[in-house]
């Protein structure tokens, strides 16, 4: 009964079997096809995102070449004319006006020059727009004035004067110092509009080669900034420059790399960004590898809240000794928003041919459950007794052929049944005869039995118990007899026991040990008895066994 009702549990509906495995293939057909799809557009994403980071951070590095090239070369040139003698750099006037020229020609910050007496020129564009000269002398206070000057480079008039000197100033000591041409420290310097920027510095010489002082050319790192917002990638991803020790010299972004500070600039450091992507990926750089241990082209991926973001990280060095990290960053969004169109495209797909195959496959289903059902309604009808049955032809060949079988099986069924009503009739008449002789026969039958039963049953039972009392006797004699020597020798061990205990009264700890384990005293008394009652079980076994032998033997008494 349990096992038919776990198998009666376990039963599917027909339908059920004929649409779910024609859902599942259909399902897992697109679904299939939907994760390929997914996981091919993922690695076309991870290649996409390498060669589109690899060709941004090398037009950023191309970029970085030729525009931070061009101050070293324009610094060399300016350096070789002073050394020739055609640039008299005692002349304010003609030098302002050279370096007016050339900032006309080049997209450059500042071109100027400090003399060894403290003095020196230069020409700038602050505002990143407007020419104007700067003309100092070596003490001051507000040795430094600022002209406005015309279309022709003449200067017009003053804008304004403050506090100047060049001995103090990196991009002044450090080429001095190095004795070649060098990139400066970044300085910050709040002016009438805050500057930082980039100095290119190279010291001059006399033709005699005696040093007289240094030449210097500017790029404001707003320039930098500019051109990395002009990038294609900016518009969904961060490029940034940063030096060694993480201090932000060029981002992408719209923020400032500086702040005021009670009229004092600040540079801001990469990992203090407000802009929270080029935070988190200096964050990160800083934790798992350290801005001084870059060393080559990095590439990895990081979750900027919530957002997966492909980064690239590559120093940049020139031979002027600039040691810069250029690090470029997209989101994996802006490469995956087709994709996941696509893949919702595939989802809508995917639920579609599921609704689709269970509608056909119920439709399907339906149509072929239909004639089985009728075939099954007439089998249990005719289960039930009722052999009037037939099945209606069917549109699909095979069940229309098994209607038609069924319908011959169920004909062929009546016939049998009324063939197997008239045998039953005649069998049972039969049957009631055999019946009556057969009662008779066996009561004669239990009787002869009952009495040759009786007989082997006694003459068994008595052969039986002369065997049993044979083989019973002689183990009984032999304990019997044994049973007197046995008291005879216990008597004499307890009697040594009892004189060796009354000359030894005090014996080894071993000795005492073994006596009180085995209850030495109760064993005294009580092992007499149980030899005792042993004697009696056997006398009674043998009185027993005598029974038996005579009861064995009462065939052959008169009775």
């Amino acid at each position: 009964m349990k096992s038919q009702r776990f198998l009666r549990d376990k039963t599917f509906p027909l339908q059920f079997v004929l649409v779910l495995p024609f859902v599942l293939q259909i399902f897992a057909a697109v679904g299939l096809v939907g994760y390929l799809s997914f996981k091919n557009g993922q690695s076309a994403v991870n290649d996409l995102a390498e060669q589109l980071l690899d060709r941004t951070s090398d037009v950023v590095d191309e970029r970085l070449k030729s525009y931070l090239a061009l101050p070293q070369i324009l610094n060399q040139l300016n350096a070789d004319v002073i050394r020739r003698g055609m640039l008299d750099v005692r002349d304010r006037e003609a030098v302002g006006k050279y370096f007016w020229d050339q900032m006309q020609a080049y997209d450059l910050t500042y071109i100027g020059m400090g003399l060894t007496t403290g003095e020196g020129l230069g020409v700038a564009r602050y505002d990143g727009k407007t020419i104007t000269i700067d003309d100092w002398t070596a003490t001051p206070p507000k040795n430094v004035t600022n002209y406005a000057v015309d279309n022709q480079g003449n200067r017009t008039q003053v804008n304004g004067r403050w506090d100047w000197d060049s001995f103090k100033e990196p991009w002044y000591t450090e080429p001095i110092a190095a004795g070649k041409p060098i990139w400066a420290k970044i300085s910050a310097l709040n002016l009438p509009t805050p500057y930082i920027a980039a100095s290119a510095s190279r010291p001059i010489y006399d033709a005699q080669k005696r040093l007289l002082g240094m030449i210097a050319a500017d790029i404001h790192l707003i320039k930098l900034s500019d051109f990395l917002r002009s990038l294609e990638i900016s518009q969904s991803g961060q490029v940034f420059i940063m030096e060694r020790d993480g201090t932000l010299i060029a981002t992408s972004s719209q923020e400032e790399t500086f702040t005021l500070s009670k009229q004092a600039i600040q540079r801001v450091r990469a990992i203090e960004s407000s802009n929270s992507t080029v935070r988190t990926i200096a964050q990160s750089i800083q934790a798992t590898n350290g801005f001084q241990f870059i060393t080559k082209d990095t590439d990895f991926q990081l979750d900027v809240q919530g957002t997966p973001y492909f980064v690239d990280v590559r120093p940049w060095r020139d031979q002027y000794g600039l040691d810069w990290l250029l690090v470029t960053s997209v989101p994996e969004n802006a490469f995956m928003a087709q994709i996941n169109a696509n893949t919702r495209t595939t989802i809508a797909l995917c639920f579609g041919a599921l609704v689709g195959a269970i509608g056909i496959g119920l439709f399907t289903s339906r149509w072929l459950v239909q004639p089985i059902l009728r075939l099954n309604q007439a089998s249990e009808a005719m289960a039930s007794g009722n052999l009037e049955q037939a099945v209606e032809p069917s549109n699909i060949q095979e069940l229309n052929t098994l209607s038609h079988s069924f319908n011959h099986m169920a004909g062929r069924l009546r016939e049998l049944f009324t063939a197997l009503e008239h045998s039953k009739e005649v069998l049972e008449e039969r049957v009631d005869e055999r019946t009556a002789e057969l009662k008779h026969t066996l009561a004669e039958l239990q009787r002869t039995q009952a009495q040759v039963v009786q007989g082997e049953k006694m003459s068994s039972l008595g052969q039986l118990v002369a065997g049993v009392a044979h083989e019973i006797n002689n183990p009984v004699n032999f304990i019997h007899g044994n049973l007197t020597y046995v008291q005879e020798y216990t008597e004499d061990l307890l009697e040594f026991v009892q004189l060796y205990q009354q000359h030894y009264p005090r014996p080894i700890p071993e000795i005492q040990v073994a006596a009180e384990e085995m209850d030495l005293e109760f064993l005294r008394e009580d092992l007499p008895k149980m030899l005792t009652s042993m004697q009696l079980g056997t006398n009674r076994i043998r009185q027993i066994i005598l029974s038996l032998r005579n009861f064995s033997r009462m065939d052959e008494a008169e009775f």
